[in-house]
């Protein structure tokens, strides 16, 4: 075991000892599978057609109907999981359902997660990829979605093609984006306690791998710090029970300095990520039922 990987051990199970959460938990099955890559389910396999493409050694999944392609939308979505979980479940399962609904085209690239690798690595293989995409894609008919991390990522690339003038996308979708590692902001502590799903110190220790030894307070790292001058047509979905909630705030004040308007979908009561649970109740939690519409309309008038 490497000094590094044995000094993150210890902290994690610090944080395991303090507060017990699962988070922390994930951050170890993660720890020790190296290079960490996604498997798509046999389901998805079955119900859709899948290529594979690799972008700097990365698998790169694109998805389409088995019955074609009857939309020419094509999305480009990026998954959260604090920089060290991959493609989950409710991932595939959101894809599906969206493809489903719109008959679109979904791209889903399975970036390099830390400890191994960091931000550096991360961004790299994901500029190379949506450099490549936008000069294929006709830009009206792009659309960037990310969760989580995944909508910290899918923003901080923006903000650096947006500095090299590169084209943005139609749309872009962040859904509970995580916005800055450094978790500073005074108001987490105000809502941590009515947040099930996380916790700071695990998220932090997360954060600082990501970050590595010099993107600590990186932009492209804490996307909240990031140029916005360029972006167009943002949305964010949000839950006033998530730790990242107060960090979207500041964002949007931010965005509105420039001339940059983004518009925020708050539910009062909601967690983090809960949209992308919608699939596993068939009632449909009533928090879920409004802003997934709200979100499948944006997709649908792009």
């Amino acid at each position: 075991m490497t000094a590094t990987k044995l000094l993150l051990l210890v902290k994690i199970l610090l944080v395991i000892i303090l507060i017990g959460t699962i988070c922390a938990v994930i951050l170890i099955i993660y720890l020790f599978k190296g290079d960490v890559k996604a498997r798509v389910p046999g389901y998805m396999k079955d119900e859709y057609n899948i290529s594979e493409e690799e972008v700097e050694n990365r698998p790169v999944y694109t998805i389409t109907p088995k019955n074609g392609v009857t939309n020419e939308l094509v999305i480009m979505y990026v998954h959260g999981g604090s920089y060290v979980g991959n493609l989950e479940k409710e991932h595939w399962k959101t894809c599906s359902d969206i493809i489903n609904q719109l008959g679109c085209t979904i791209i889903v690239p399975d970036y390099p997660l830390t400890p191994k690798y960091n931000y550096k690595d991360t961004i790299s293989m994901m500029e190379t990829l949506y450099k490549q995409l936008i000069e294929k894609i006709d830009p009206s008919n792009f659309i960037v979605m990310g969760d989580s991390a995944g909508g910290g990522l899918s923003l901080a690339l923006l903000e650096k093609v947006g500095e090299e003038n590169i084209q943005m996308p139609n749309q872009t979708i962040l859904i509970s984006p995580w916005l800055d590692v450094r978790l500073n902001n005074p108001e987490i502590e105000e809502v941590e306690p009515n947040d099930p799903e996380l916790n700071k110190s695990a998220l932090k220790i997360a954060g600082e791998n990501y970050a590595g030894k010099d993107g600590i307070d990186s932009y492209l790292v804490n996307p909240i710090d990031g140029p916005l001058d360029k972006l167009k047509n943002v949305s964010i979905f949000t839950g006033t029970n998530d730790i990242l909630n107060p960090d979207i705030k500041i964002l949007q004040e931010r965005a509105k300095e420039v001339g940059t308007e983004i518009n925020v979908y708050e539910t009062e009561g909601a967690t983090h990520v809960w949209l992308l649970y919608k699939y596993k109740d068939e009632k449909n939690d009533p928090l879920v039922q409004e802003p997934y519409k709200q979100m499948i309309e944006l997709l649908k008038n792009n």
